[in-house]
């Protein structure tokens, strides 16, 4: 027997193009929606759209639930949810709301790491899975998704010690330009006093800092993890010697409002020489670890962090001793803190 007689032959282009247009066919012929789905996709708005982006969101909508096999009511509203989120973040990508161009591995990956930033790996995790089972279905072919692999936790990055932030601090105020000397002490002040970090900063203008003098400052977090969190007191003159001087209306830091990494480009750059590598995660960790040092309640602190658990606050456990000590806390004193962060 040759080895031509055993060999398997591999598909030619042209009967891979016909299969492909064979299963493509086979979707063409889409089912008609019940009158109460499709009365439901006619009728979703959202909750961060513009009348423009509905205007391409709700066929988009139509065609993928009708290419689906969703039937349940409650099913369909929550998928709804899920479509319309990466639609939405399709059309500022520039992409053509067509299923074989969204609804691939490659680009519901990419929405789900770009374009859930401010969303936690729960939330992120449950939308990806969602999308991957929906484009087996809707979008055959080449690019019909792969096998799941779950998303990983991100590991939080460990906080400065006091030490270290007193020199970032004195840094901010040694720059060479006014510029530099603003930028960087408003990434530090707001990173470090008061929690934020660059999906924060993008949104926030000058009249979200509110001076209140003897009571300190305060800062109006806006979308998408709107909050109000009262500056750290260390803080307070980084922050009003950046702030001064600028007017209503302003970015507190660039000029653009869909700019991305504002923080982290403010770093890059100043001018920094024998100082602790600064990265804005790890200035809002040191936030963290700082008032996990301190009494404050738990609720209070996952509220003004803007998170929805725990989870970080048990990853940084680790590293809070140097603020434990820089605060002369005893060992029962901060085993009380760690019971109470439990």
């Amino acid at each position: 027997m040759t080895s031509n007689s055993t060999r398997r032959r591999k598909p030619s282009k042209a009967a891979m193009a016909r299969q492909l247009a064979q299963v493509q066919a086979e979707h063409e012929q889409q089912r008609q929606l019940p009158p109460a789905l499709a009365q439901l996709i006619d009728d979703y708005t959202g909750t961060n759209y513009t009348a423009v982006q509905m205007a391409s969101i709700q066929p988009f909508l139509r065609t993928v639930i009708t290419a689906s096999t969703l039937t349940g009511v409650e099913s369909v509203r929550k998928h709804c949810t899920h479509i319309a989120g990466l639609a939405a973040y399709a059309i500022y990508r520039g992409v053509a709301l067509d299923p074989p161009q969204v609804l691939t591995t490659a680009f519901i990956d990419e929405y789900v790491r770009l374009g859930m930033t401010g969303a936690g790996d729960s939330v992120k995790g449950e939308r990806r899975r969602r999308l991957l089972a929906l484009a087996r279905t809707v979008n055959p072919g080449p690019t019909t998704p792969a096998r799941l692999t779950p998303i990983g936790h991100r590991a939080v990055k460990p906080p400065y010690t006091p030490t270290e932030l007193a020199i970032i601090a004195r840094v901010c105020r040694t720059q060479p330009t006014e510029t530099k000397r603003r930028d960087l002490s408003v990434v530090v002040a707001l990173c470090a006093g008061a929690g934020l970090d660059s999906v924060d900063l993008r949104h926030l203008h000058t009249e979200h800092i509110e001076d209140l003098e003897t009571d300190g400052l305060q800062v109006h977090v806006q979308q998408p993890r709107p909050r109000t969190v009262p500056l750290r007191r260390g803080m307070e003159d980084l922050l009003r010697a950046a702030m001064d001087g600028r007017r209503t209306g302003e970015l507190v830091i660039g000029e653009k409002p869909d700019r991305r990494n504002t923080a982290a480009r403010a770093v890059e750059n100043a001018a920094l020489y024998n100082v602790p590598h600064i990265e804005p995660a790890r200035l809002r960790a040191t936030w963290l670890a700082d008032l996990m040092t301190d009494t404050v309640p738990i609720g209070v602190l996952l509220q003004a962090a803007g998170l929805k658990s725990a989870r970080t606050l048990v990853d940084l456990m680790p590293h809070v001793g140097p603020w434990l000590e820089h605060k002369g806390l005893t060992a029962p004193a901060a085993d009380a803190l760690r019971e109470g962060a439990r």
